[in-house]
């Protein structure tokens, strides 16, 4: 080699790959799965630990919030018939086997109906009356019971869905007819139409008898609207805290730290007059469009002179009912012996200023047969002649 030449070599280097290999699918996910299944199994510690550890917390004691709502159904002398219901906020206990509630006796079923038989999938062979309303449907004080003597009382004197079935499958033996309560007391027909869209379609109604009123009329602190919220994230919150002991207490915690006294607002129906006729328009709607046939009932009521400013509420919530009943075509009865047109006469009728008692409710079921057979409601089927 000569001098002064000058002369290089290029040596290759190695390259360095620096991208991170990716992990197979099967094991991402091992992974994933490891962290969600440490993760529940602390949630379940908790609520182990929680269950254990700590006083119950009622569902019905968080899903109650307003004071009316408070003293009709979560007073601790009058909660006994009621538990925490997700969507509705309350419902009646399932299994009651001759409770006495407020000088009520009655037995729910499995499914919390006001019945003695279980409500299942509507059989081939059975026409289903259901009736949805509140504490009028639901026969309330009917039959009269004192607490002292549960056992003494007439078992004939029944709310009129059973007088329904009794007197229509005694005209019928050949058929088997269902005739029931859907309601519970302190339902409005907010929370009436947000069961009817749940239930209706495994229920399978032939016909839908509805009655909803006082407690749409009834003075609260804040509308149903917003204290009984129907959309999904609300229910699903209250479904955790139905069923998490842990969540419920967290939930109580948290309200007792946020509670601030302030200045109560203006009491206003819990169902404003243009959303009772909107929620009855849809229950309608909803039933007919399930080929159910309807009958609306106009909401009892005693007199105009116990309480004026309640009794007009009542008759103009009573009197659009009408004028919106008859404007879509749908058999409306307003029996006027349970109105306040019909007092003081009226008076042997009521238990009290807005039930009627066990000779109302036998009154109001004379009355629905009369329209049921008027309005071919029942097909071909007998109707029986009933005097109340």
């Amino acid at each position: 080699m000569a001098y002064g030449t000058e002369m290089t070599d290029q040596v290759e280097l190695p390259v360095v790959k620096t991208s991170r290999q990716r992990l197979p699918l099967r094991r991402r996910l091992a992974y994933i799965a490891i962290i969600y299944c440490f993760f529940l199994a602390l949630l379940l510690a908790v609520e182990v630990v929680v269950r254990l550890t700590m006083t119950p917390v009622p569902s019905l004691d968080l899903f109650v919030g307003t004071p009316q709502q408070k003293m009709q159904v979560s007073d601790p002398k009058q909660a006994g018939i009621f538990e925490g219901d997700p969507l509705l906020l309350w419902r009646l206990r399932p299994n009651l086997k001759d409770a006495v509630w407020d000088f009520t006796v009655l037995s729910t079923n499995a499914q919390s109906f006001r019945a003695d038989y279980p409500i299942t999938s509507k059989p081939s062979n059975t026409y289903r009356i259901v009736c949805l309303g509140d504490s009028v449907t639901f026969g309330y004080r009917v039959p009269v019971v004192w607490p002292d003597k549960p056992t003494e009382y007439d078992h004939d004197w029944l709310p009129y869905p059973m007088l329904l079935e009794k007197h229509l499958n005694a005209a019928n033996l050949d058929r088997h007819i269902e005739s029931f309560p859907m309601a519970v007391p302190g339902y409005t027909s907010h929370q009436g139409l947000a069961w009817l869209r749940r239930d209706i379609d495994w229920l399978q109604p032939d016909v839908l008898i509805v009655s909803f009123g006082w407690n749409d009329a009834s003075l609260s602190d804040v509308r149903d609207s917003e204290a009984i919220r129907t959309d999904w994230y609300p229910v699903a919150i209250r479904w955790l805290i139905d069923h998490s002991q842990a969540f419920a207490h967290a939930t109580k915690w948290l309200r007792s730290k946020n509670e601030t006294p302030g200045q109560r607002s203006r009491p206003v129906p819990r169902v404003s007059e243009s959303d009772y006729l909107n929620n009855l328009n849809a229950i309608v709607d909803l039933a007919r469009s399930r080929g159910s046939k309807v009958i609306v009932i106009g909401a009892p009521y005693r007199d105009s002179t116990t309480n004026p400013p309640e009794a007009e509420l009542m008759k103009r919530y009573r009197t659009a009912l009408r004028t919106s009943m008859q404007q879509k075509n749908v058999p409306y009865l307003e029996v006027l012996e349970l109105t306040e047109a019909a007092a003081p006469p009226n008076e042997g009728f009521f238990g009290e200023l807005i039930h009627p008692n066990h000779m109302g409710h036998r009154l109001l079921t004379s009355e629905l047969i009369k329209m049921m057979r008027n309005n071919h409601v029942l097909d071909d089927f007998k109707v029986p002649d009933f005097v109340p």
